[in-house]
C-alpha cells in the first residue's frame, strides 16, 4: 500500500526540487509529480483544512519552484543572448523547432504567450531565455511566468485530487507487478491525460487571446 502520508509529509519539498529542475531543463516530469502527490494527500485521512494547508504548501512549491528555474534562463537569455538557446538545443534538441514557434507567438501576443508555454511540452525552455534575449523588463516577466505557473499548478493539483482513486490504483500496481512495469505504464498515462487537458486548454487560450492591437515587438525590443 502506498504511504499517502509519508507522500504528504515530504510532497512540498518534492514537488520543489522536481518543478525546479524540470524548469532548468532536466527530464524530471513535473507534472506527473505534482498530480500523483495531490492524489496522496486528497486521499490521506486528514480534516478538510489541513488538506488545504497542504495543497496550499504544493502550490506554494511548485510556483516557487518553476520561478526560480526561469528565472536562471531568463537572465541567461539577457546576458549570453543567442548562446543561451544554442545550450537549450543542446539540453533538448526537439527544441529547435520551436523557437520560430515562439517568435511567431510573440509576435502575435507579446508577453501574454507566456502564460500558455507551461502547457506546450518544450516551450517554456525556449520562450523563457527569449524573452531574456528580447530586453522584456524583469517585472513584467516575473508577472507573466508567476501567472503561468500558478495556473499549470492549479490544473495539477486539480487533476491530482479529481484523479486521486486512479493515481492511487496506479501507484498500488509498483508492489504488484514491480517498480520497472509500474514507471512504464504509470508516468506515460498520467503524462498522456495531461496532454490532452492542455491542448483543450491552448485551444481555449488562442481563440480568446486573438490579437486585438498591432504586435507589441518593435526591432528585437519588446515595450
Amino acid at each position: 500500500m502506498v504511504s499517502h502520508e509519508l507522500l504528504s509529509r515530504y510532497g512540498a519539498l518534492i514537488v520543489f526540487f522536481n518543478v525546479l529542475a524540470s524548469s532548468l531543463g532536466l527530464p524530471f516530469p513535473s507534472i506527473t509529480t505534482l498530480m500523483t502527490i495531490a492524489a496522496s494527500i486528497a486521499l490521506a485521512q486528514q480534516d478538510l483544512s489541513h488538506t488545504l494547508l497542504q495543497f496550499g504548501a504544493l502550490f506554494g512549491a511548485a510556483v516557487a519552484g518553476g520561478v526560480i528555474g526561469d528565472l536562471v534562463w531568463f537572465l541567461l537569455g539577457r546576458r549570453y543572448g543567442k548562446r543561451a538557446f544554442r545550450r537549450v538545443i543542446e539540453l533538448s534538441p526537439s527544441t529547435q523547432g520551436s523557437i520560430t514557434t515562439v517568435e511567431r507567438y510573440f509576435a502575435r501576443w507579446g508577453t501574454r504567450v507566456l502564460v500558455i508555454t507551461r502547457f506546450v511540452p518544450g516551450l517554456s525552455l525556449v520562450a523563457v531565455p527569449l524573452c531574456g534575449a528580447m530586453a522584456i523588463r524583469t517585472r513584467s516577466f516575473l508577472l507573466h511566468d508567476c501567472i503561468s505557473i500558478s495556473i499549470w499548478a492549479c490544473v495539477g493539483l486539480l487533476l491530482g485530487a479529481l484523479l486521486a482513486t486512479h493515481i492511487d490504483m496506479l501507484l498500488s500496481s509498483i508492489l504488484h507487478f514491480g517498480w520497472q512495469v509500474a514507471f512504464v505504464a504509470f508516468t506515460p498515462a498520467l503524462f498522456v491525460l495531461y496532454r490532452w487537458f492542455a491542448r483543450r486548454l491552448l485551444s481555449v487560450g488562442q481563440q480568446a487571446c486573438a490579437p486585438t492591437h498591432t504586435p507589441l515587438i518593435v526591432s528585437s525590443h519588446i515595450i
